[in-house]
């Protein structure tokens, strides 16, 4: 036997009484008395450092989170009272700003994104409580190994719901249901209202615009007859021959006319006479038609009138016109220049009240939940890291896992059912990605493709309307802007409130891709610190620390990783909210003003005073997307990162596994506030080893050193 093997191992001290402030149900196998916090008389190893009072707790790290929710809620209650006060409610919409399109549409993204900073904060900090308080106590800890069940420490997990106290649970349930509304709603509290003018198309003669005479009363238009009220209309087209040449009216090339008028929403201009180079001696207007809004958007179908059939909504491609420019025709008639009529476009931003609401009453539920619960249950006796529960099963061994020191998260249940027998250790290494379930892998994956669906169909719509989907093309559709192709769905005058929930289902989705990412890459950091009681003297990352411990990482990583992960999430739902988003459209007559409510009802001709519905920006999809496939990458790079070859077993959040790690053969106080290693503590009976986290003192004197590749352990 070698010189290591003959050296006694420091002997097991005598149990004593439980000291009497630790809770009845950590009362287990103690190794050591705690010495009382009596005032001005705390050992030097258990004092705080102004960071860890103030900066290290979890109990602090809480308040500021309901801190947070308080801030967001008095933002959101204060808003509406001055919104309602200053620009009031119509129809339970407010208007925040009414100015150009342009204007409107840059401040509608910047609002977009100081929404979805504050929407992280709050569900950052409800995540946060959720993870806290869905970890167990050592008592129901306890009663789980009891029953040869595990519970997850450190990480939010769904089954430990089932294990922990049911006033716990149901504030668990009630944090993450009142999430739900805000990735459906918040981000369509704000939204822009455009404007869409119809417009009459007049083809003409060179002539019409010196004030030759017209006649509307024949069959002027062959293919699609005129209705009765285009013919009421010729003091339009008298007051166009007279004022063609006025400032308000504008001389465009063929390629400029085509581009002004190629969206169904016109904002800028409004009516447009197409001068023809064929004479006429009959008639100086050759033909006119009226673009009006309809429930199919084909306002702009005149413009690929030339091709027989091209016209329709999902075939006429204004690009492709303007391509050839100098040889345009509209139905048959070639066309010189355009001359078109300018109008200020008027947009504006405004507010859902009854959205501002709901948002306001979950906020007022999700902080009562939080305030509830926090000064309900002492967050100081959960075992909310892995170090809480080192340091818990270090002073109170636990019976239920006592020869297994070798058992991992994976293998757990079969340590259980051959508990006692040695088992063989191995310096291979392993992946990261062992400390995370292959459920939650597969769930992350099953989200990822779910949102990636999304995007598939944005571009399977965009070429379905024969709009090219190279990456020029789609910049020109706009980031974050709305065209007649990116529209989901045709028709309805629908409310901007129902239409919101449609828009916000991917939030939703990827709401559950950034927790179970979240999730699983707490779940790997802390695996990852588990390895480095390997290799050197660490101290446990608790979640109250004092001494030389380290406080857990707040946002379940380390600082920069975390930082990192929350800036591309905040990122991803913000460029989401430009994907697709509410769309309102006010709708202006051919006069300059705005259609009457009547209008709608007129179902002959399907027209709308105004349109609610959804619409998408393909580019803006592309930069989600690429954003997503990011997030996946770093998750596919993190699991096939190897822990260092005679690496611990991977416990990750298993507690069972964690109590097996946490049999020392003796311990006393002070070190708990010190420094550990985990190795093979003690000699070898009959050929068997035992492994445990030790403290850094017993490895400094060397009773316990690195396990021994193909040695057997257990104990």
């Amino acid at each position: 036997m070698s010189a290591w093997h003959s050296q006694p191992p420091i002997p097991l001290q005598p149990r004593p009484q439980p000291y009497k402030n630790i809770p009845k149900e950590d009362s287990s196998t103690t190794l050591y008395t705690e010495v009382p916090n009596d005032e001005g008389k705390i050992p030097l190893y258990r004092r705080q450092t102004f960071r860890q009072k103030w900066f290290g707790g979890i109990s602090r790290t809480l308040r500021a989170f309901v801190t947070v929710a308080c801030i967001v809620l008095i933002i959101n209650i204060s808003w509406l009272i001055y919104a309602k006060a200053k620009y009031g409610i119509k129809d339970g919409f407010g208007t925040i700003s009414r100015t150009s399109c342009d204007a409107v549409k840059s401040s509608n993204t910047w609002l977009h994104f100081f929404i979805n900073i504050l929407s992280t904060l709050l569900l950052t900090g409800s995540n946060t409580f959720m993870a806290t308080f869905c970890c167990p106590s050592r008592e129901e800890v306890d009663k789980a190994h009891q029953r040869y069940r595990w519970l997850h420490v450190g990480s939010f997990s769904w089954s430990n719901l089932r294990g922990i106290a049911g006033r716990k649970s149901l504030v668990v349930v009630i944090l993450a249901c009142t999430s739900i509304p805000f990735h459906l709603l918040y981000n369509s509290l704000v939204f822009s209202t455009l404007s869409a003018n119809e417009y009459y198309y007049i083809i003409v003669t060179e002539d019409f615009l010196t004030g030759a005479p017209f006649n509307l009363t024949g069959d002027w238009q062959p293919r699609f007859p005129g209705r009765s009220e285009d013919r009421s209309s010729s003091h339009f087209f008298g007051k166009f021959s007279r004022r063609s040449s006025a400032p308000s009216w504008e001389r465009l090339d063929n390629k400029e006319c085509i581009q002004a008028y190629s969206d169904a929403f016109v904002s800028s201009r409004r009516n447009v006479v197409l001068v023809s180079n064929i004479p006429s001696d009959e008639n100086s207007v050759l033909l006119y038609g009226d673009a009006d809004m309809t429930s199919e958007m084909t306002s702009n179908w005149w413009i690929c009138s030339k091709i027989k059939n091209d016209g329709g909504v999902e075939t006429c491609s204004p690009d492709k016109y303007a391509a050839s420019a100098s040889t345009w025709e509209v139905f048959d008639f070639p066309i010189q220049y355009c001359l078109s009529e300018k109008v200020d476009s008027v947009c504006s931003v405004q507010f859902s009240q009854t959205i501002m609401y709901v948002m306001i009453a979950f906020n007022v539920v999700k902080v009562i939940a939080m305030l509830w619960i926090l000064f309900r249950y002492d967050a100081e006796k959960i075992l909310i890291s892995v170090g809480d529960a080192v340091s818990s099963f270090l002073k109170y061994q636990d019976p239920t896992t006592t020869m297994m020191c070798l058992a991992d998260k994976r293998n757990m249940r079969s340590f259980w059912k051959s508990k006692g027998f040695a088992r063989t250790f191995s310096r291979r290494r392993q992946f990261w990605g062992t400390a995370v379930s292959k459920k939650r892998w597969f769930f992350m994956m099953f989200s990822f493709c779910l949102f990636l669906v999304f995007g598939i169909w944005g571009f399977h719509h965009i070429k379905k309307r024969g709009v090219s989907s190279d990456l020029k093309s789609l910049w020109k559709l706009g980031f974050g802007r709305v065209s007649q192709n990116t529209m989901v769905i045709y028709g309805g005058g629908g409310n901007a409130d129902s239409t919101a929930i449609i828009a916000n289902l991917p939030q939703v989705i990827l709401a559950l891709v950034s927790f179970v990412f979240m999730s699983i890459m707490s779940s790997l950091f802390l695996a990852a610190d588990w390895s480095t009681f390997a290799f050197c003297p660490r101290t446990l990352l608790v979640s109250s620390p004092v001494g030389k411990q380290r406080g857990t990482w707040l946002l379940g990583a380390p600082l920069g990783w975390g930082a990192a992960f929350l800036a591309l999430q905040t990122l991803l739902h913000w460029l989401l909210s430009q994907s697709i988003f509410v769309v309102q459209i006010n709708i202006f007559n051919k006069d300059g003003t705005p259609v009457p409510e009547s209008a709608s009802q007129d179902e002959s001709r399907g027209r709308y005073a105004h349109l609610s519905n959804c619409g998408y920006s393909p580019i803006a999809i592309v930069f989600s997307i690429i954003a997503a496939v990011v997030l996946l990458l770093l998750a596919v790079i993190f699991y096939f990162r190897r822990f260092p070859a005679g690496s611990p077993p991977v416990v990750s959040t298993c507690s069972a596994a964690i109590s097996a790690a946490c049999h020392p053969l003796s311990m006393n106080e002070e070190w708990m506030y010190g420094k550990f290693r985990w190795g093979a503590d003690g000699g070898v009976m009959n050929g068997v080893g035992h492994c445990s986290i030790v403290s850094d003192e017993i490895w400094r004197q060397g009773y316990a050193r690195p396990p021994i590749q193909g040695s057997v352990y257990a104990g």
